[in-house]
This record gives C-alpha cells, sequence and structure tokens, in this order.
C-alpha cells in the first residue's frame, strides 16, 4: 500500500506524453458527441414515477385523456366582459386551441367552447344549445347571457368573476406533447389579442415548462462569468501562466467529459443537470490548485522538473484519490433517489468526477514533467507570505493554545445547537403562493397569482372514482358519495376554489328539470331517474359532452378539483381531507376512490419523498464517507474527525433555513449529499498534509500545523474560494431552483471550507488522533 502512490506517480510521468494524449483526443471525441445533447424541461422528471399518486395519476391520463392543464385568464381594464372586443378575443381564442395539436377538445373550458351548453325543459326533455356560438350583436343579447351565466353555479365564478371583469378559458393537453411547442404556440395566441383594455394571463404546468425552456440558455452566459471570476481567482493565487493555464484546461475538459457522458447516457440538460458543468468546472479546478501549489513547493527543494512532478504526484495521490472516491460518492448517493432528473444529474457528475482523475491527477503532473521550471522568482512569488498566510497562522496559534482551542470548539458547538433548533422549524414542500421554481415577480407567477385571485385557482387536484363494472356511476349511491367528499373537501380546505364531478352535472339536471328551484338542486333518490336524464341528454346533446368527468361506459369518473395554491400545508390538508372521508364515510361497494391526482398530487407524491429520503440520503452518504476515510486512513477516529465539520455545517445550513421559513423543495435533495461528499475534500488535504509534516521529525504540532495551513490551507482557502464561488454564480439564475441549490449549496461549501481550517486543526489537536501522532 505503502508503494503504492510511488509506482503510480513513475508510471505517469514515464509515459506522460501517452497521458496527455488520451486526455486531449478523450476529451475531443466527448466534445464531437455534444452535438446532439438538447436542452429540454420536462417536470414529469421531477416526480418519483412508482409513487401511488403518480399512478393514479396515469390511470386518469390513459382514461381521461391529457390532464396537462393551461389557464388563460382574459381581464378587462375599463368595464366588463360583456363586450363585442372582449368576447370576440375569447372566441378567437377558443377556436384557436381546438386546432392544436395534442388538445383534448372534450376538457377544453370556454364561454365559447363547445361543450359549454345552456339548458332548458321542454316538453320532450332538454333544450341543449351552445352558450355562445357567436358572439352576441346585441345589447339585448348580452344581457340574456350574462343572465344565463348567472343562473349556472357552473359558470359563476369558475369561468367567469365575481365582479364580470374576467373570465377564463382552460384546455388540457396530451401529456407526449411537447411543453416548447405548446408554450410557443399559445404565446403567440395571446400575444395577438392583447391591447390597451384586455390583459391576458397565462398559466399551467406546460406553460411552466415553456418558461424553464426559455430561461435555460441564458445559464450560458452565467457560465462564462463563472470562467471569468476563477481565471482572476486563479491568477490571484499564482500570478503565473502556468498556474491560470493549467487547472482551467484541466477543468474545461473534465466538464466536456462529463457533458459528453450525457449526451451518450441519453439525457438532455435540464434544470437540475445543467448545473452540473458549473460543479465540475470548479470542482476540477480545486484540485487542480492543490497540485500547482504543491509544485511549486517540491520546484524549491527538487529543482528538476521531472523530479519535482513525480514528488508532486507522489505526494497527493493518496489525498486526491480519498477525495475524489468522496466526490464520487456523494454524486452516486443521489441515484438512491426516485426522480429521474436526481438520477440524470448523479450520472453525469459522477463521470465528471471519474474524468477529473485523468485530467487533473494524471494529466496536470505529467504537464508539469514536460513544461520548462518556473523562474526562481515565480516560485519566490509563490512563497512570499501575504496576507491569507497571516490569517491562516493565526488559525494555527488558536489551535494550539489551550484557551483559544477551547473558545472556538465553544463557539461552534453553539451553532451546532442553534442548527439544531433551526431543523426542528422546517417545512416539506413549497411555503408560498406560486411556482417555487421560478421568482414571485416571474411572468408565469404574476400569471398564476391573477388567476387564483379572480377564479377557482390553476393548481388542479384530482380523485378517481374507479367503478367494478360499466353503468357503476348511475347510481344514487355513489353520486352521492361523490357528492359528499366534495362538500367535506370544500368544507375542511379554505384553499379550495371549485370541485366538479358527474354529481354535479346529475343535480344540474335535476335543477333544470324542476324549473330551477334551489331545492332540487340535489341528486334524485332514483337510480331510473338518473338513467332517464343521462338519456334525455343523450338525445339532444353532443356526444361526449360527459367526457370530461366521466368515461363513456359509465364505469370511471373524476372528481376535480381547483386549488388557489399549492402550500406544503394546503396539500397536507387536502390529502388529509380525502383520506379521512374515505375511511369515515365511504361504504358503497361499487366504486373504491383513488387519489391523488393532477399537479397537487405529483407535488404530494414529491414532497413525500423529501421528507423519506433526505434523512435516509444523509445517513447513507456520511456513513459511507466514513467508512472510506476509515479504511484509507486504517483509522475510525479519522472517519468521526473528518465527519463531524461536516454534520456541523450541516445542521447549521438546515438550521437557518428552518429559521428562516424556507421550505424543503426538490432542489434540496442534491445539498446534503454534495455537500457532505464535496466538502470532505478541504479537510482530507488538511489532515494529510499535517501528518506528513509531523512525519518529518523535527517539527513541533505547532510549527507542523502552521506549514500544513499555509501550505496546503492556503491551497485549501483557494479551492474552497473557487467551489463556493462557482456554485454561487446559479444566484443569477431567471429560474429560483437553480439560486436556492447555489446558494445553499455554495453556503454549504463555505462553511465546510471553514470547519476544515479552523474547527478540525482545533479537534486534532484536543484528541491527539493516532493515525496523525503515530511514530516517526
Amino acid at each position: 500500500m505503502k508503494n503504492i502512490p510511488r509506482k503510480f506517480a513513475e508510471f505517469v510521468i514515464r509515459f506522460r506524453v501517452l497521458f496527455i494524449l488520451i486526455s486531449l483526443l478523450l476529451s475531443f471525441f466527448f466534445l464531437y458527441v455534444q452535438k446532439d445533447l438538447k436542452i429540454q424541461t420536462n417536470l414529469g422528471d421531477f416526480a418519483p414515477q412508482k409513487h401511488p399518486h403518480v399512478l393514479v395519476q396515469k390511470q386518469l391520463n390513459y382514461i381521461f385523456g391529457g390532464l396537462n392543464q393551461i389557464s388563460i385568464a382574459l381581464v378587462v381594464k375599463e368595464g366588463d366582459i360583456f363586450n363585442r372586443s372582449s368576447l370576440n378575443k375569447v372566441q378567437r381564442i377558443t377556436n384557436k386551441l381546438y386546432l392544436l395539436d395534442g388538445v383534448n377538445a372534450g376538457r377544453i373550458v370556454s364561454l365559447a367552447a363547445r361543450k359549454i351548453k345552456r339548458v332548458e325543459v321542454t316538453a320532450d326533455g332538454f333544450k341543449i344549445e351552445r352558450l355562445m356560438p357567436e358572439v352576441p350583436e346585441t345589447q339585448q343579447g348580452m344581457e340574456r347571457l350574462k343572465r344565463t351565466i348567472l343562473k349556472n353555479p357552473m359558470l359563476y365564478g369558475p369561468v367567469v368573476s365575481r365582479d364580470f371583469k374576467s373570465t377564463l378559458i382552460q384546455a388540457d393537453f396530451e401529456s407526449g406533447v411537447s411543453s416548447r411547442k405548446i408554450f410557443g404556440e399559445l404565446s403567440q395566441i395571446i400575444e395577438s389579442e392583447k391591447d390597451g383594455n384586455n390583459e391576458i394571463y397565462i398559466a399551467g404546468r406546460p406553460i411552466l415548462e415553456g418558461w424553464l425552456n426559455f430561461y435555460l440558455p441564458r445559464m450560458l452566459k452565467i457560465f462564462l462569468l463563472t470562467l471569468l471570476v476563477i481565471l482572476f481567482l486563479l491568477f490571484l493565487a499564482f500570478k503565473s501562466r502556468r498556474g491560470v493555464i493549467l487547472p482551467m484546461v484541466s477543468a474545461l475538459m473534465a466538464t466536456v467529459w462529463g457533458l459528453g457522458i450525457l449526451a451518450l447516457s441519453g439525457y438532455g440538460l435540464d434544470p437540475a443537470t445543467i448545473l452540473v458543468p458549473f460543479l465540475i468546472l470548479a470542482l476540477g479546478t480545486s484540485h487542480s490548485i492543490q497540485f500547482i501549489k504543491r509544485y511549486y513547493e517540491e520546484v524549491g527543494i527538487f529543482p528538476e522538473r521531472r523530479k519535482a512532478s513525480l514528488e508532486t504526484l507522489q505526494s497527493l495521490f493518496i489525498p486526491a484519490s480519498i477525495s475524489l472516491i468522496t466526490d464520487g460518492l456523494g454524486f452516486l448517493s443521489l441515484l438512491l433517489i426516485p426522480l429521474v432528473t436526481i438520477k440524470s444529474m448523479a450520472i453525469v457528475a459522477g463521470a465528471g468526477v471519474l474524468s477529473i482523475f485523468f485530467t487533473t491527477v494524471t494529466f496536470i503532473p505529467a504537464c508539469l514533467s514536460i513544461l520548462p521550471l518556473p523562474r526562481r522568482i515565480e516560485v519566490k512569488r509563490e512563497e512570499r507570505p501575504n496576507i491569507i498566510d497571516k490569517v491562516l497562522g493565526k488559525i494555527a496559534g488558536i489551535a494550539s493554545r489551550r484557551v483559544s482551542r477551547r473558545a472556538v470548539i465553544g463557539l461552534f458547538l453553539l451553532l451546532a445547537f442553534l442548527g439544531i433548533t433551526g431543523t426542528t422549524k422546517i417545512v416539506v414542500g413549497d411555503n408560498e403562493s406560486g411556482s417555487a421554481i421560478l421568482y414571485p415577480d416571474s411572468p408565469y407567477n404574476v400569471a398564476e397569482r391573477v388567476i387564483n385571485t379572480k377564479f377557482s385557482g390553476s393548481n388542479p387536484y384530482y380523485v378517481f372514482v374507479e367503478g367494478k363494472e360499466e353503468d357503476s356511476l348511475v347510481s344514487a349511491e355513489v353520486l352521492m358519495e361523490m357528492d359528499s367528499l366534495q362538500q367535506y373537501l370544500r368544507k375542511n380546505v379554505k384553499e379550495i376554489g371549485y370541485t366538479v364531478s358527474l354529481a354535479d352535472y346529475i343535480k344540474g339536471l335535476n335543477f333544470t328539470m324542476w324549473g330551477g328551484d334551489p331545492k332540487y338542486l340535489t341528486i334524485p333518490e332514483n337510480d331510473r331517474t338518473i338513467a332517464e336524464y343521462l338519456f334525455l341528454y343523450s338525445v339532444s346533446g353532443f356526444p361526449g359532452d360527459f367526457d370530461p368527468v366521466a368515461s363513456p361506459n359509465f364505469q370511471y369518473a373524476n372528481i376535480k378539483v381547483d386549488l388557489k395554491d399549492h402550500r406544503a400545508s394546503t396539500i397536507g390538508k387536502i390529502i388529509k381531507s380525502t383520506k379521512d372521508w374515505i375511511k369515515k364515510e365511504h361504504r358503497t361497494k361499487n366504486v373504491k376512490f383513488r387519489y391523488a391526482g393532477g399537479d397537487i398530487g405529483i407535488l404530494a407524491a414529491v414532497n413525500e419523498i423529501i421528507a423519506r429520503t433526505l434523512p435516509s440520503t444523509i445517513l447513507q452518504v456520511s456513513f459511507l464517507v466514513f467508512l472510506c476515510i476509515s479504511l484509507f486512513y486504517s483509522s475510525v477516529i479519522a472517519g468521526f474527525l473528518l465527519l463531524l465539520p461536516l454534520l456541523y455545517s450541516l445542521l447549521l445550513t438546515f438550521g437557518i433555513l428552518g429559521f428562516l421559513r424556507i421550505g424543503l423543495t426538490v432542489e434540496t435533495l442534491p445539498v446534503a449529499a454534495l455537500g457532505i461528499g464535496l466538502g470532505v475534500d478541504y479537510g482530507i488535504y488538511v489532515i494529510s498534509r499535517l501528518s506528513q509534516e509531523l512525519k518529518k521529525g523535527s517539527s513541533s504540532f505547532s510549527d507542523a500545523l502552521h506549514t500544513s495551513l499555509v501550505t496546503s490551507g492556503k491551497a485549501v482557502f483557494f479551492t474552497g474560494t473557487i467551489m463556493a464561488l462557482g456554485v454561487f454564480s446559479w444566484a443569477f439564475s431567471p429560474i429560483r431552483l437553480q439560486a436556492r441549490l447555489g446558494i445553499l449549496l455554495g453556503s454549504f461549501l463555505l462553511l465546510n471550507m471553514v470547519g476544515a481550517l479552523v474547527l478540525l486543526p482545533c479537534l486534532v489537536r484536543m484528541i491527539k488522533p493516532k493515525f496523525i501522532f503515530r511514530k516517526r
């Protein structure tokens, strides 16, 4: 084991040209395969595909067609919607919707929709007409339309706002239709209809995906900005061409490898995977800095390029290998999370970490062994103390003195306690209205707020009613239970704006049959009466009028609930209320009530996955990192020692989230795994250098610690800063999900760096572990 680093270093230096050529050729290959890499967003990738809620949604899609709902609100500034200009816009938009690919024609809701009817009773049964086949040309026609809407509770409120100043158009699309296509076509339709008196807002899942696709290419500018910041920091650290160019070339090659493997795996760049190039770039640069820093040290001892390069690789082989293994474990642990987007992130990032071993651990020493030795002035400049050396020297002094050491440990314990307190206040899921993926003032969230304020809401929730046989729904008992569930939900969940099901259609027909008497807005008690209503309606109605709420054979139905927000508390209430009603009130044996479909059901599934997998992911990656370190250092104490600062950073990061009442959403899932996997690198480099200094035999602990911190510790400072800034750059993203992930992970990594440079030396001095203080 002791000879492996030496033999590996000799092998790399002996065949240095071969290693350089292999790295360059593979980089060109992976660059070529990226020609097929696509930028695309599919919010379905953020959902656990085997979760019961998602399976219910899939069955609803299969029976009732696409349930990718979009909502369009037309708002009039002056007057009300009952004017020819506004209603003509409604009619034109509705007619254009019918022509779009993948639209579910039976689920288009609008004043001008074919399925929205005016129902009157005649001697022969029901007289059924379209509500607005043409826009009324006279004031009397407008008034008649207004009276009809006022008398219909399924229109007044849900489709036309209570103040008559806005109207809603809704449509569903098949799940196979590209959100980019839906977004592009609807945007053109909407833009052509806007004018000075009519504002138009659009929301819904396909529109959200469309906005994400619109914003994603802007990440290229942020990547270039990150590149410039890293170049500046490299110049600040080395002030030499080799110190800037080699780490940058190495990191860019690793980034190209990762993206190439992503393309070969068949994945595209989505809001999660598009962040991986930033991580690989920053991670590759940080490991390269350690090699360049150590090379300058070795040149001062061995003024011969091959010898200096060999000694550099031999000294850093073990800590670099441990660091890359723990980095890989952090990424690969994400494969345990049952979300496609997180799994794809794990694959490409894991491939990127593997590539860093070749593009940094072998490529940089191989290049250094060929390049001319740095000039003496370059080496002297590198050895010259600066303000960072002075600060790190002060830290070494603090760790060497008992009183200051105890004060530092006490302060960290206090902060850890505050972190634990904060974690008890954490909420899983969104804690605010609108989509947490985008900023509150984004056009999408503005539109969603308008729709939620003026109408019943834009967050659909479905309960699937599954009958045992055909005509199971033609039953007073079944329909009364469906109506009972709707009333129970409306009573217990105040955020509900509207509910609709086959029960409402039957109640409306009964209400109409009895001359509009409110006391007959009920389900008939006789099954034959219900069957007669359905038959009479079918005689005059349009085929498929009931398709949005029931299957043609009346075996399956859905109860649709529109919610005004998707806060975690709202989702929890409606899921719990549905579950409670089924347990207490469901009696009929002919049907089963299954929940939860729609966007709310999918979000509930995601929240459940976060609550279940986040603690287990933290435990798993912590154990794997602990095991890896313990094996490499042949010491259990080493595992605990290097893990403690990471757990402190984790508690503090999530504690702050709890105190700020920021909900844990899907972007927080990678934070713990990546923070622990990547953050342990800093401690590994510091501990390895400290152990090497103590083994020299002439250093006291204070001297050894001082040397370790101003050499490897200084490199850790620059690597930690580059890693944190590389991740913090995500905060400039127009996509809030990316910005929050950047701030969280960047803060975590920064705290890890502080823990490695301040807390870890104090713990080492206090514990005096044998794996560091063993006999020379």
